[in-house]
C-alpha cells in the first residue's frame, strides 16, 4: 500500500511513520513559501530551508520520500511579474536541490514550468484543482501531472472514481480522512484564502481570518448527518478503492499533533481502527488566524471544541449503499446519511450548543465588522 501522510516538521515523527507496514510518503511545506499552500499548518512552527533541508534527509535517510507542497490555487499574478518570476525559479531551484521527490501544485502553469525547467521532480496535482471528471483528469494527464489527487467529493461517487482510471493512466489518489462538508460552499474561497496568507511575497503579510472554518464547523454541528455526508473513508474499506485502481491514500492534517498524525496513518497502514473514527479523521479547530483580530475561539473563550464519537465498527457495510446511489442529484431525496448519524454518532448536546453560541458570536464579529472596531452603518451616516 502506497501512503501519503503530512508532517508538522516534528523529527519524531520521521521515527514512526518509517515503521509502518506500508510504502509511506510524506508532505509538508514551510509555514510560508514563495508560492504558498492551500490548506493550514501547524501553529507556533518557525522553520528555516536550513532546517527543512536536514528535516528532508533524516526522512530519506529512514527511507521516507518527501513531497514538498505548493499547492495554492493562485499567485494573485505575481508569476508573471519578473522579479517575483524569477523568485519562483529560485525556490523551485532549492526545492530541486535539497532532494525533494515530488511537489504537489494546484496551478496549471506551474505543472507546465516544472516539467519543463525541473523534470526531476514528481509532480503531483492537489485535490484543490477540483478533478472530478473524465474530461479535466484527462487534460490534467496531457498537461504533464505525474499524479492526480481527485476532487474529495467524488470518493463516493464510483461511477466516476471507474471512468476516470480507465481514463488515464497517471497514478491516482483519494484523501481519506477529510472532514470538509461535502460540496462545501465555501471551499474555493478557503483554498484561496489560505494560499494568499501562506505566500512569502504577498500583499496580505500573513493577515487571515478563518471564517471558512467558523462557518462550515457550524454548519457541521447544526445538522449531526452532515458529518457522516463528509466524504472521508474508513481504513476497512480502502479494498473497495484498491479493486477499482486507486495507486495512493493520502491523510489530511498538517496542523494536526503527532499523536494524531500516526494514529491516523497506522490504522490506514493497517486497514483496521477500533473504537471513534473521529479520532483518525482531520478535524480542524476554528482559530482566530495568523495574526490575531481578538476573535472569539476555543483558545481564548474557554470553551473546548465539542468531541463526537462515531463507532468505527457500527460503519461496517455503510459504503455499499454508495455503490447505487447518485448522490450529487439525489442527496435532498434521500434520508441515509442521517439514519447512520442517529445510530452511529454520539456526543454531548450540551456542549454543543454551547460551542454554536460561541461560533455565532464569532461569525456575527466578521459580518458585523466588529473587528475592525467600525459601527455598522456609519460610513452611510458620514456622507
Amino acid at each position: 500500500m502506497q501512503l501519503l501522510v503530512p508532517t508538522n516538521w516534528d523529527p519524531d515523527l520521521i521515527t514512526a511513520l518509517s515503521r509502518l507496514d506500508a510504502d509511506v510518503q510524506i508532505y509538508g511545506v514551510l509555514p510560508t513559501s514563495m508560492i504558498g499552500s492551500g490548506g493550514s499548518g501547524p501553529d507556533g512552527v518557525h522553520m528555516l530551508e536550513e532546517q527543512a533541508e536536514e528535516y528532508i534527509a533524516q526522512a530519506h535517510a529512514t527511507g521516507l520520500t518527501f513531497d514538498y507542497v505548493l499547492n495554492a490555487p493562485s499567485m494573485g499574478n505575481m508569476e508573471w511579474e519578473e522579479s517575483t518570476h524569477q523568485e519562483l525559479l529560485e525556490h523551485l531551484d532549492w526545492i530541486d536541490s535539497v532532494g525533494v521527490d515530488s511537489v504537489t501544485v494546484t496551478i496549471p502553469y506551474l505543472v507546465e514550468l516544472i516539467k519543463n525547467q525541473f523534470p526531476r521532480l514528481k509532480v503531483r496535482l492537489s485535490t484543490i484543482a477540483h478533478v472530478n471528471t473524465v474530461a479535466r483528469a484527462k487534460l490534467f494527464e496531457a498537461l504533464g501531472v505525474d499524479s492526480i489527487t481527485l476532487d474529495v467529493n467524488v470518493n463516493r461517487d464510483f461511477a466516476v472514481l471507474k471512468a476516470i482510471r480507465e481514463a488515464v493512466t497517471c497514478e491516482l489518489t483519494i484523501l481519506t480522512n477529510n472532514l470538509c462538508l461535502y460540496q462545501c460552499p465555501y471551499e474555493y474561497y478557503h483554498h484561496d484564502s489560505l494560499g494568499h496568507a501562506s505566500q512569502s511575497c504577498g500583499a496580505v503579510n500573513g493577515r487571515y481570518v478563518d471564517y471558512c472554518v467558523l462557518r462550515c464547523t457550524l454548519d457541521r454541528l447544526a445538522d449531526v448527518a452532515q458529518t457522516i455526508r463528509c466524504r472521508w473513508v474508513r481504513p476497512e474499506d480502502l479494498h473497495v478503492y484498491e479493486d477499482i485502481g486507486i495507486d495512493m491514500f493520502k491523510t489530511s492534517g498538517r496542523a494536526l499533533s503527532t499523536e494524531r498524525i500516526v494514529k491516523a496513518a497506522a490504522a490506514y497502514a493497517s486497514r483496521h481502527h477500533d473504537g471513534n473514527l473521529y479520532d483518525i479523521l482531520n478535524v480542524v479547530v476554528p482559530k482566530a488566524g495568523f495574526v490575531g483580530f481578538g476573535l472569539p475561539n476555543a483558545r481564548n473563550s474557554g470553551i473546548e471544541p465539542p468531541r463526537f464519537h462515531i463507532d468505527n465498527r457500527a460503519l461496517d457495510g455503510f459504503l455499499d449503499f454508495f455503490t447505487k446511489q447518485d448522490c450529487l442529484s439525489g442527496c435532498d431525496r434521500c434520508d441515509y446519511c442521517r439514519q447512520v448519524a442517529s445510530r452511529v454518532v454520539r456526543f454531548n448536546e450540551g456542549k454543543v450548543d454551547e460551542y454554536r453560541g460561541t461560533l455565532r458570536a464569532a461569525l456575527d464579529t466578521l459580518s458585523s465588522s466588529k473587528m475592525f472596531k467600525l459601527r455598522a452603518g456609519s460610513r452611510k451616516q458620514e456622507r
